[in-house]
């Protein structure tokens, strides 16, 4: 991918403001450039594998698809004519022709390439997470009656179920769809082989299970849960790593707001409810870089939360609640 041409973005005049978070947080540096995607809040922002596209969600603007190598916003995407659809969640087939969005209640089957919607589906539970597989055939999605489905978004129809004691929080697959990670309330997060319906692998954790991630060929498995370490394990079940957060903040009750391994699983990028995104080695099982994402307006009391995170050809991507997505390297 060629490098982003930094005159699309609207650089954040609050350079003041980051120089003092720099120096009170140690090592922390700030995004190299910014797009604005929104003019206020975005509450959803899904970025494909490539770090190419970007789905953003807003109050103001409803669903909508960006071009992040030009900063073009090329697409409206809501659920019914002539309404801003309130869009909770968005997931990108791994090849990024495919998009998806949910309401909570609808899904909606996206042709990147055209803009047009393929199908349109009711869900009979709550959507809570979701997860595209290739070719955009087939949707995992976290639901609020204790189950994670795997859905045939082009045809209809629940294809696998799999069950959990309470309800689906976070969801994730591998890069060739046969590989499916779940974290539920029941403290348990589980791998199961797609194919079969087969539960692989299982990791209890005392308290509910927030955030999964899995790295593109399976093989890297994250889950986190409240007041619990955040453990990065294997597709055979061996702890690989525990991220070396403060015990003060796993006691109350710290989180992540999302996560996402390097094409190549040598990396984790992951980002926080308070604006961090840090950067981690797998093979040496180190903390690399760590950067945090600027307030809208330097008033603002709260730091945005980090949607997404993504790397893309020679860099990597955060967007933030507050509207922006950040070009980190």
């Amino acid at each position: 991918m060629p490098a982003r041409p930094l005159s699309v973005f609207r650089p954040l005049v609050i350079a003041f403001l980051l120089i003092l978070l720099v120096s009170a947080c140690g090592r922390a540096e700030r995004p190299i450039s910014s797009l604005e995607v929104t003019v206020r809040a975005a509450p959803v922002v899904a970025l494909d594998r490539q770090g190419d596209w970007a789905v953003v969600a807003s109050n103001q603007h409803g669903g909508s698809l960006w071009r992040l190598t030009d900063g073009e916003r090329l697409y409206d995407w809501n659920h019914r004519a002539g309404e801003h659809t309130l869009i909770t969640d968005a997931a990108f087939s791994p090849e990024g022709d495919w998009a998806a969005t949910s309401d909570g209640r609808t899904l909606v089957l996206w042709d990147r390439r055209t803009g047009g919607a393929v199908q349109y589906w009711s869900i009979p539970s709550l959507v809570l997470d979701m997860a595209l597989g290739p070719d955009g055939e087939r949707a995992l999605l976290a639901l609020a009656d204790n189950r994670a489905v795997l859905y045939d978004i082009k045809q209809g129809g629940i294809l696998r179920s799999f069950q959990h004691a309470g309800r689906v929080n976070s969801v994730a697959l591998s890069a060739d769809g046969t590989r499916a990670l779940t974290g539920a309330d029941d403290g348990t997060s589980v791998l199961w082989d797609t194919r079969s319906g087969e539960a692989l692998q299982r990791r209890n954790h005392p308290e509910d299970v927030q955030l999964v991630a899995l790295s593109d060929d399976g093989q890297y498995l994250l889950s986190a849960a409240k007041y619990d370490e955040v453990v990065i394990w294997t597709a055979d079940g061996e702890t690989h790593w525990q991220l070396p957060f403060p015990s003060e903040w796993l006691r109350r009750g710290f989180q992540l707001s999302s996560a996402r391994f390097s094409p190549d699983g040598t990396r984790l990028l992951t980002g926080r409810p308070d604006g961090r995104v840090q950067l981690w080695d797998m093979t040496g099982r180190t903390h690399l870089r760590d950067w945090r994402l600027p307030r809208r307006n330097a008033w603002e009391p709260i730091a945005p939360s980090v949607r997404a995170v993504g790397f893309y050809d020679g860099g990597m991507l955060a967007a933030s609640s507050a509207g922006f997505i950040h070009q980190l390297e």
